[in-house]
């Protein structure tokens, strides 16, 4: 489905992603992991096209649409949803406004349009009527759920998400996890998070891509990543993890090296 093939990404001299290779199959979740300033918001950033690429390539069901010759801003059948909802929705337009703007180059009658909003509304769980309210006058739970709809409603085949959690309570981040995974299975949909809560990941991830200093450390299933580290950086990050609690139900001294 997405297929991402030697990208690196060079600014001004200075290498920000390095030989960077991945795939991601259809209904399958991908987390993307490291530490702070490991590339994982510039990987992102340069599958969309938003910062060109220096080498490689990026496939979408075969049709390379990022290169280094390539000049196409986005992925077809793609969306995303950012970290800060609050940040990401228009303070002066209702929410339905902001969800219909996913939807601007359909063909869909107002009708239409209408009937999908409220029906991207039922399936992250906000009440009717939340469609005519301002950003300020909902939660930051649910203007989370908000960006959600925007980018559901436009019906993509895979969603993009920055840390779109980590602003949130764990009782909300909970009931959005459990939200998001509901919808996948509905759409058959494909994700691919950043994160840095390696709980979340453990739990909800096929996949994990562990990026340190712009570069590969880690490309395998979930399992034998927090089973069986290869790197000696995976290990480290999982050990880390474990002593500070957020992976819990795990002796430090079982994560064994490869």
């Amino acid at each position: 489905m997405l297929e991402v093939n030697n990208l690196s990404v060079q600014i001004q001299n200075q290498c920000l992603l390095e030989d960077i290779n991945f795939d991601l199959c259809h209904g399958e979740t991908l987390c993307i992991i490291g530490e702070s300033g490991s590339g994982k918001t510039t990987l992102l950033r340069s599958l969309l096209g938003l910062i060109p690429l220096s080498q490689g390539s990026v496939s979408l069901n075969g049709h390379v649409y990022q290169s280094p010759e390539s000049s196409q801003i986005g992925l077809p059948s793609t969306q995303m949803v950012m970290q800060d909802p609050i940040a990401a929705l228009n303070p002066r337009k209702k929410v339905k406004i902001s969800i219909a703007e996913s939807l601007y180059r359909s063909s869909l009658k107002a009708a239409e349009i209408e009937h999908a909003i409220k029906q991207a509304l039922n399936d992250v769980e906000l009440p009717d009527g939340l469609e005519n309210r301002y950003p300020s006058q909902i939660s930051l739970g649910q203007a989370q759920r908000v960006c959600i709809a925007r980018a559901i409603v436009a019906k993509p085949d895979i969603l993009f998400f920055d840390e779109p959690l980590s602003a949130l309570d764990a009782i909300i981040q909970k009931q959005i996890a459990q939200v998001l995974e509901r919808i996948k299975k509905q759409n058959e949909l494909s994700y691919i998070f950043i994160t840095h809560d390696l709980g979340f990941a453990r739990h909800y991830a096929d996949k994990i891509l562990l990026l340190n200093r712009g570069k590969v450390a880690e490309y395998q299933g979930v399992g034998l990543f927090f089973e069986r580290p290869e790197s000696a950086y995976g290990q480290e990050l999982l050990e880390a993890a474990y002593i500070l609690g957020s992976l819990p139900h795990k002796k430090t001294k079982e994560i064994q090296a490869a």
